[in-house]
């Protein structure tokens, strides 16, 4: 089988999923909600709590960034801060 049609393949397959439930600070859930304000204002499209947290996580894990040399969460953020900072968009506000 041609690359091609190997990448295609594994293109196609759905990812499976599984429905849980997170606990968040209040201020962490007023930041998804600015975000998702502004995603409906610039674009006109909505997006969910849930597809802005899925998005972090995807970032997260295409990052080369190994979370579990981390002690802490203090840490945790820094390393994906530090790693997200160089191509970090200017803020709009």
């Amino acid at each position: 089988m041609a690359k091609r049609e190997q990448e295609r393949t594994l293109v196609t397959q759905p990812d499976s999923w599984a429905k849980i439930t997170v606990v968040l600070l209040d201020r962490h859930v007023a930041y998804l909600d600015r975000i998702a304000v502004d995603i409906r204002l610039q674009f006109a499209f909505a997006v969910s709590r849930a597809e802005l947290i899925r998005a972090l996580i995807e970032a997260a894990a295409q990052s080369d960034v190994v979370l579990s040399d981390a002690s802490n969460i203090k840490e945790m953020v820094a390393m994906l801060a530090g790693a997200w900072a160089s191509g970090k968009p200017k803020k709009k506000r």
